[in-house]
């Protein structure tokens, strides 16, 4: 007999064999940026706000941001309020100019600021804290309100970014039996908490409710789960979308899944505002969420009984499934000419390879990674999405200043830069130039121009897909694999193949063992494919590898695992003479590798096109380079520089070659 989540699981792959309906009448193939020339480069919203200024007109805006292939851009309000005046106007008449260009909508898949179209959701289609209930009776009043609680931890103020984002607080009828009726809520907004009182101040009737009466011991008080607010000068907090709410019960009714699919569908669909768009990024929308925050030490409650116990886990666990039901839904309904993307490049990001086209990747390998330790991870992620995407693939890599934990962005270094742009183009990901380096303008930059004025596809069509070259001889080692039980992993050996299977819960590990001569670089290649029997895992199929060495967190590197085998190259720099461990870990219930192989010396990685060849290093060190053992055909240009036709090149540590060939086709 199958359970409740395996039946909707079920329903959701069903789902996917329908039929769309409503489908939407554009052509993606006729979008400039789909076609086989590279480079291939858009706007990353940094047309937003010169869109947004009414005192700017539409053709001095238009000749500023034409010269790419499109953009992707805010045009709705659900983050920053405004969005769909002034700057919508323009999109909308930017796209209708100029047809072929990519116009794709960014939209937060995590929050919303309730003040934008709130009308279409529930109260129970938020996400909130575990909360206190108040001490007496509460009456309506139109004015700021004094409320004794019980605990005044659970509340606070000022926790976003400049001290900006007082707690929004849901206050919850509690019944007679003690249950929450989140049918009879009101939503007022955290003005101070007076701790020695036990009291907060609130202010009544917030976000299209009423101020209510509620007698003593019943009023319980939930503080919403949030991000801080992003628009300049705004002080709203964004609320948190609550996936794990599937309508499987009748006080849920419709789930918030569906309700936000409608509520997308309203502007996407023909008759919506934003029709002419070409599709949606999902901006931070991951694929589950944990029971904790990252403001505050109380947990989430994610099955509004106003307490925190094992249900909430069990809720958790079907946030993910909530998450494959919106996507299922915008799928069906707006059909293949639609881009549907999501934030990829970490780890607790999109799965629903056949759902999505691709991902973005924002800050590239990884959001905190501004050495590019993490390179096997973003190549490995992106690569398996050229293979298991929704048809047509498309992804692309944002390139804009690395945030950094001690204070404001700081840009990359010139060597970073170029190695993430040859990245992209080794992995067939569309460029996103979003910050300007020194003496370069947003659109220039050399590896898009080409030594032309403008951007343009200087390279021409790929001729190959991405190769590796050994510098010196490899010297391949012996892994040893090592199995600890206790650790949830069996090893099940076997001529080809070395299968692992989880016997408990939580993550499966296991580690091979192998000695290097002296200190050197190593690179691991293997095939793999992996599996889940359990339903109410965080996937069904794709699940993550990830490899460790000795240790070392910046040089852990993942790949993503499913039912084809997949090639994955894992690049681990400097590691120690003498013995050295790799640690492995998965969520996979069983996985299958095949072909491993670990080489010592690094290796470039390059790619060859019609007109140039582009050449990563992404290694610690410089690699000295016969450059005819890579192309035999004349050059003329290396990085914008006239090759001097001594054969040698020299590729500094983590940087990047672009060559432009003398006979272009």
């Amino acid at each position: 007999m199958m359970t409740c989540i395996e039946r909707v699981s079920c329903c959701l792959l069903i789902l996917l064999s329908v039929a769309p309906s409503a489908v939407i009448s554009s052509d993606l193939s006729s979008l400039t940026i789909m076609g086989e020339e590279y480079p291939k480069a858009i706007y990353f919203r940094n047309a937003e706000n010169s869109a947004a200024n009414e005192t700017i007109p539409y053709e001095k805006w238009k000749n500023r941001w034409s010269k790419l292939d499109g953009m992707v851009v805010k045009a709705l309000d659900e983050e920053i309020p405004g969005r769909s005046g002034e700057a919508q106007k323009k999109f909308l008449k930017y796209k209708s100019e100029f047809p072929q260009k990519l116009m794709l909508l960014h939209f937060n898949g995590n929050a919303r600021d309730p003040r934008f179209d709130l009308d279409a959701f529930k109260h129970q289609d938020w996400t909130y804290f575990v909360g206190t209930d108040a001490k007496g009776k509460i009456t309506p009043s139109a004015d700021a309100t004094v409320i004794k609680v019980n605990n005044t931890d659970v509340f606070k103020q000022g926790w976003g970014r400049g001290n900006k984002g007082n707690d929004d607080i849901a206050i919850v009828t509690r019944g007679a039996n003690g249950k929450l009726n989140w049918d009879r809520v009101e939503q007022v907004k955290l003005v101070s908490i007076n701790k020695k009182q036990s009291s907060i101040t609130v202010a009544r009737g917030q976000f299209n409710t009423k101020p209510l009466s509620f007698d003593k011991g019943n009023a319980y008080l939930a503080p919403h789960v949030a991000q801080a607010p992003f628009a300049k000068g705004s002080e709203q907090s964004l609320w948190r979308y609550n996936f794990t709410q599937l309508g499987s019960k009748a006080d849920y009714g419709q789930s918030m899944a569906q309700a936000l699919a409608d509520n997308l569908l309203s502007y996407m669909s023909n008759k919506g505002s934003l029709s002419s768009f070409d599709g949606i990024e999902f901006d931070v929308l991951a694929s589950y969420r944990g029971l904790g925050h990252h403001t505050r030490k109380n947990k989430i409650d994610y099955n509004f009984d106003g307490k925190f116990s094992s249900l909430d886990n069990q809720a958790a666990n079907q946030y993910s499934i909530g998450v494959r039901h919106f996507l299922t839904q915008l799928r069906q309904k707006l059909g293949d000419n639609k881009l549907l993307l999501a934030d990829g490049n970490e780890l607790n990001q999109q799965r629903e390879f056949g759902l999505l086209n691709g991902i973005e990747s924002e800050t590239w390998p990884s959001h905190w990674d501004p050495e590019i330790e993490q390179w096997s991870s973003g190549m490995n992620r992106h690569l398996f999405w050229n293979d298991n995407c929704y048809s047509p693939c498309f992804s692309y890599i944002k390139l804009g200043e690395l945030p950094s934990k001690k204070g404001q962005s700081v840009a990359p270094t010139e060597n970073t830069r170029k190695l993430r742009v040859a990245a992209a183009l080794i992995m067939d990901a569309t460029i996103a130039p979003a910050y300007r380096p020194k003496g370069k303008k947003i659109d220039n930059w050399p590896e898009l121009t080409g030594r032309k004025k403008k951007y343009n596809n200087w390279l021409g069509k790929a001729i190959s897909p991405p190769m590796h070259y050994k510098i010196s001889d490899s010297q391949p080692m012996e892994c040893k694999v090592a199995i600890d039980e206790q650790k949830n992993s069996i090893y099940v050996p076997s001529e080809k193949v070395n299968i692992f299977k989880r016997i408990g819960t939580g993550a499966q590990q296991f580690s091979c063992t192998f000695s290097l001569v002296s200190v050197d670089d190593v690179v691991l290649v293997m095939n793999s494919k992996s599996k889940s029997t359990n339903l109410n895992s965080k996937n069904e199929q794709v699940s993550y590898i990830s490899i460790m060495p000795n240790l070392e967190q910046s040089q852990e590197n993942m790949t993503w695992s499913g039912n084809h085998l997949f090639e994955s190259r894992f690049y681990f720099k400097q590691l120690k003479a003498g013995l050295n461990h790799l640690q492995f870990e998965s969520d996979a219930e069983e996985i299958h590798i095949s072909d491993l192989s670990i080489t010592s010396g690094a290796e470039v990685v390059y790619r060859k096109f019609e007109n140039g060849l582009v050449i990563a290093n992404p290694f610690r060190k410089p690699i000295l380079l016969d450059i005819t053992d890579l192309t035999e055909r004349n050059i003329l240009l290396i990085n914008n520089r006239k090759y001097n036709n001594k054969g040698k090149i020299t590729i500094k540590a983590k940087d990047a070659v672009f060559i432009k060939y003398k006979d272009m086709i």
